[in-house]
Formats: structure tokens, sequence, C-alpha cells
């Protein structure tokens, strides 16, 4: 079952750490495949304008260093770009406000909506952080592209070190 451990699902293991394990069964993980993005950088729209834009740069430094950046990040960056403007508005909005709170039409005082919408923006933009592995607790499930570490390449590079001999 997909999922985290904690969401009572395991996360899919390759067939390279299913073989490693001793756990590999040509029967049953044979047909299955683990796809791997492209390397490379997307194509900025030409629609992005303003914030947008210079997230769009940030984000893209931020995936460049952690070697997460794939060309078919493109729209997923477009829709946290344009989210991510769109909070910032909202932001900017409310902190003009005199009070967070209004009166409405039977007296009774009231939190304004926008706060309720900037807190919705915040959940969205965090769980597109989660997807980018870009918050402290993603990071440790986020497979960096291109990047092997020396047990992937051999599995018995530990015992390769030379022993101290006395």
């Amino acid at each position: 079952m997909p999922g985290t451990s904690s969401s009572g699902g395991r996360n899919k293991k390759s067939a390279k750490t299913l073989a490693l394990a001793g756990t590999y069964r040509k029967d049953r993980h044979g047909g299955s495949t683990t796809a791997d993005p492209p390397k490379g950088r997307p194509t900025r729209p030409d629609t992005l304008k303003g914030e947008a834009r210079a997230e769009w740069s940030r984000m893209i430094d931020r995936l460049e260093t952690s070697k997460t950046l794939s060309p078919v990040d493109d729209a997923v960056l477009y829709r946290y770009c344009q989210l991510h403007a769109r909070a910032e508005l909202l932001e900017r909005g409310l902190s003009a406000l005199r009070s967070p709170f209004y009166i409405d039409a039977f007296g009774n005082p009231r939190v304004h909506p926008g706060f309720a919408q900037l807190r919705a923006h915040d959940q969205v933009l965090r769980h597109y952080l989660v997807e980018f592995g870009l918050t402290p607790a993603a990071r440790t499930r986020v497979k960096a592209i291109g990047v092997g570490t020396p047990a992937e390449s051999d599995p018995f590079a530990e015992f390769d070190e030379p022993t101290a001999t006395h």
C-alpha cells in the first residue's frame, strides 16, 4: 500500500534496494520499473510576472542546489509560483488593514475572511514544498537526480577499505 510509515502504508522500494536487502523476487518485482526524471532545467513560462517570476528563479536555484530539479517539474513549479505570488499579494493587503476584525450586518465582530484564505494558501504552499523535498522532514524521502552513493554503485564497497594491521 503506498504512503508513508505514519499513514499505515509503505513507500515502494526500488529493485536495486530490494536486491541489496536480498528480498528481490523476479516473479513479484521483475516487471516493475522506477521512473527516473530527465536531468535539466524547466523552461520558465512567459506568463509569469512580478513576484511569481522572482519565486521561479529562487525555486530553480533551491532545486538545483538540492539536485532534484528536472524539466518535467515545469507545471507544478508554475502552479507553486502563481500561488506564492497570490499569497504574497494577499498578505500585503491584510497587513494594510487597521484591524483583522470587522462588524457584520448583525453587529457581530468577525475575523476578516482574508486570514482564512491566507491560512489555506500557506497549507497548500507547504504541500508543494514537501513535494519538492524542501522541508526538513521531506528531505529524507527525496532522491537526488544523478547522484548515487558508493553503496548504491557497489554494495560491497564498505568491505574494500584496507584494514589496519598491527
